[in-house]
């Protein structure tokens, strides 16, 4: 059975992965305590017992092909990256910037903090961001998009026989260029990509936003909303499981 390749640009504290892979203690109590807040005292989303239902039963099944997973996280933030034990479970980890640059493949690049916060989950290396300030930020090495998804498939073309790729996007703005650089290089093994891509609009506006969106539909790649919340859950999980069963 071929493996499926989790790619994870901007992983942060790995929520997404966490809420299939993390422990069944974690998981439940973060259901009741978003049953609280969003129930109870009306604070954020919540799903309802149907959609709780199909949620539990999609993590179930998924959580029983784990094996079937070659992980590979990405995040800018060194903080974040020595700080969290997720990185250490990771098949593969890296503590760098992709960006659109093929020009300059790799460089030292500023990570500008999110609420000048050093554990932020809403750096950029976009100024254009609205809440980061040019006096806040962390060094940190960049690498071109391009070179790393050709060098990554390299590297699992000679490790594995076969597999299909799942992306995961969060990272500030550079979304578009991920996704254009991931297809490129993978091409039919690209099965899935999750994530948000608003902060491509927020950053670098509506035409970029429109420009992607019709990338994805005329390129018949599946995008699902998948983040740190359980209103995403429902449709992410079953998007996930349908790859998992549907591997040729």
């Amino acid at each position: 059975m071929k493996k499926i390749i989790w790619i994870d640009v901007g992983t942060h504290f790995a929520q997404e992965h966490s809420s299939l892979f993390g422990s069944n203690s974690s998981f439940y109590l973060y259901i009741l305590k978003r049953f609280v807040g969003g129930k109870l005292l009306r604070r954020g989303k919540f799903v309802g017992l149907k959609d709780l239902r199909k949620i539990i039963s999609s993590r179930s099944k998924i959580r029983k092909r784990e094996n079937d997973f070659f992980t590979v996280f990405i995040d800018a933030n060194p903080k974040i990256f020595f700080k969290k034990k997720n990185y250490l479970n990771a098949s593969l980890a890296f503590n760098i910037a992709l960006t659109s640059n093929s020009d300059l493949p790799f460089s030292i690049t500023k990570l500008y903090l999110g609420n000048r916060e050093e554990f932020s989950q809403g750096s950029s290396i976009f100024l254009e961001k609205e809440n980061v300030y040019k006096d806040s930020y962390f060094s940190t090495l960049s690498l071109s998009a391009e070179v790393f998804f050709k060098q990554l498939k390299k590297y699992l073309d000679e490790k594995f026989n076969d597999y299909d790729v799942l992306l995961r996007v969060n990272c500030e703005g550079v979304e578009d260029d991920v996704i254009y650089s991931a297809h490129k290089n993978f091409e039919k093994k690209l099965k899935l990509i999750c994530g948000a891509l608003k902060d491509v609009e927020d950053i670098k506006g509506s035409l970029a936003y429109n420009n992607l969106n019709n990338y994805l539909i005329e390129n018949k790649l599946i995008f699902e909303m998948f983040h740190s919340r359980i209103d995403s859950w429902k449709k992410a999980y079953a998007a996930i499981l349908n790859l998992i069963e549907n591997r040729k």
